[in-house]
């Protein structure tokens, strides 16, 4: 009999966030490993994911939480008083997210524990919804697999993104309970995992490394019209947030067009997805027809596009000298086996992975340095037959394949026997 496994998400969306992306890459990797897989979640409509059963958890509306949620939005609007600084410094959350937690908790009840050898709690971006029903029920802590995508909360983040966010002590309290109550911590990075050790140590004894799962759902997807086909494609698809700056990227592609006369014609940089962070930056290169942005495709689009790319960009942020991300998106630019350009700091995940006599990795600020790898990138893909140019790392393909995190999850369940 396979191990069931319930996973308890906010969605299974994968077009809302780079977060929803990866918890369903997660679930359709344990399905491919052969696990009775039931997932709870919130999207407040029905979807369902081949090989596993989703359940809705429907939102609860006679309630004083879902009242008080109501009167707060309809004071804010009507009124302009914002209400949500008060109160989640107060509380540490808002109405609305402590009556989505008992939404969740009421759709785990209908449940029954001993069908299920394990639950994992996935989070999205800054909502940790899940581990926060789970905590309120002690009966399932036991077999509670709390994965954190993220450092959490936002006070943790690293340089140059640290902010306070409301709330914040109270945050941090409800964090402590995570750290003391699950059975198991899984991250999707080492550096992650240590990360938030140093702030949480009882994380220490309980960490497992899982790292994000490739999604290949692509089939007959047909790229966007704006893609030159058989051109030396330099692509990233993906939020460029604040404090990833492109700035050193489109300087450095700048400085490789100038050194390459030839590569001007057949050369292109594709930022794909939202960048209103950097809007005024990249209006001064619209003008040069070899910079193509676009403020976002389909989730099947972007990973076609990565699977199309004669390079693929993984752009972090350039202020700092150490970043605890694994971005998802790398696991898909591993499978699809095209070389990647790195633009991480020193101390990173993603330098971790790709290891330090990797060729193509750069800060991201250093234009001269990007250029000077593009110009042996654009050599090298001249040179090279069309079949022959791959990233060539079965380690990696290795490490990012369900068969590791099947591997992963049964050492998990052998420590909790």
């Amino acid at each position: 009999m396979p191990h069931k496994i319930l996973i308890v998400t906010d969605s299974i969306n994968p077009e809302d966030s780079s977060g929803s992306k990866a918890n369903v890459a997660f679930i359709k990797s344990l399905v491919a490993s052969d696990y009775s897989v039931t997932v709870i979640h919130y999207n407040q409509r029905e979807i369902q994911i081949e090989g596993a059963t989703c359940l809705l958890a429907k939102q609860r509306k006679n309630n004083l939480f879902y009242i008080l949620g109501g009167i707060q939005r309809t004071v804010q609007r009507n009124l302009g008083v914002n209400w949500s600084v008060f109160l989640e410094n107060s509380f540490g959350f808002s109405f609305a997210f402590f009556n989505d937690s008992k939404s969740i908790i009421k759709r785990i009840k209908s449940l029954n524990i001993k069908d299920f050898d394990l639950v994992i709690t996935l989070s999205k971006g800054e909502s940790f919804r899940p581990h926060h029903a789970i905590l309120q029920l002690p009966v399932w802590h036991l077999k509670w697999l709390a994965y954190v995508h993220d450092p959490y909360p936002f006070q943790h983040y690293p340089w140059p993104y640290t902010f306070v966010p409301k709330g914040a002590e109270q945050k941090d309290h409800f964090f402590n309970k995570v750290a003391a109550h699950c059975k198991f911590a899984g991250f999707p990075s080492r550096h992650l995992a240590d990360h938030m050790a140093g702030f949480y140590p009882e994380f220490i004894e309980k960490s497992f490394v899982i790292p994000h799962q490739y999604d290949n759902v692509i089939f007959g997807v047909s790229l966007p019209s704006f893609f030159k086909d058989a051109a030396f494609n330099i692509v990233h698809t993906g939020n460029l947030i604040g404090g990833r700056s492109p700035e050193g990227l489109l300087k450095g592609f700048q400085l490789f067009l100038e050194s390459q006369e030839e590569a001007r014609q057949e050369s292109y940089l594709y930022l794909v997805g939202p960048s209103s962070n950097y809007r005024e930056l990249m209006s001064s290169y619209e003008h040069a027809p070899q910079f193509i942005f676009h403020p976002g495709v389909s989730y099947a689009e972007s990973l076609a596009l990565q699977e199309a790319a004669s390079v693929n960009l993984i752009i972090e942020a350039s202020d700092t000298d150490f970043s605890p991300f694994l971005p998802a998106k790398m696991a898909h630019c591993v499978m699809v086996d095209k070389p990647i350009l790195a633009l991480s700091p020193k101390k990173s995940e993603v330098r971790r992975l790709l290891g330090e006599d990797y060729t193509w990795q750069s800060d991201a600020d250093d234009s001269k340095q990007i250029a000077r790898i593009l110009s042996e990138l654009y050599l090298k893909w001249k040179n090279t037959k069309a079949e022959s140019w791959h990233l060539n790392r079965t380690d990696l393909q290795d490490y990012f394949s369900s068969a590791f995190l099947n591997k992963q999850i049964q050492n998990l369940l052998n420590a909790s026997a």
